[in-house]
């Protein structure tokens, strides 16, 4: 099992909690150890981000948009530049009904709806 990596914003937030302590119980938690998780935090927040992250919620809107009422995309970035959008979609169980990789998001979408199961008894998707 892999442990979990905190986001950079969930670093900051463990470092200001650090500071909060350390104002706190100063003899608990020392000035060294402090400046060392702030420092590594603002390191981690002014890292760049992936150029692409900043698409994905026009990728969940489209797919929310497309998707049966009760499906919920599931949307990341990849470290494919040929795929960099990835997609899983549930529907109202839990259930995995579609997974999908792709380049852009309006073709992602298509990928997407065209494993979907007609809604109904052979009437199109909206």
């Amino acid at each position: 099992m892999n442990p979990h990596k905190p986001t950079a914003a969930e670093h900051a937030i463990g470092a200001l909690k650090l500071v909060e302590l350390h104002l706190d119980f100063p003899t608990v938690i020392d000035r060294a150890t402090v400046r060392g998780a702030s420092r590594e935090a603002i390191e981690r927040l002014q890292q760049p981000q992936d150029a692409n992250a900043r698409h994905l919620p026009a990728l969940f809107c489209a797919l929310f948009h497309r998707l049966p009422r009760g499906y919920v995309p599931h949307v990341t970035v990849t470290t494919d530049p040929q795929r960099p959008f990835g997609v899983v979609v549930t529907d109202p169980a839990d259930n995995v009904v579609a997974r999908q990789l792709g380049k852009t998001i309006e073709g992602l979408v298509e990928l997407v709806a065209a494993q979907l199961p007609l809604a109904g008894a052979g009437e199109a998707r909206a």
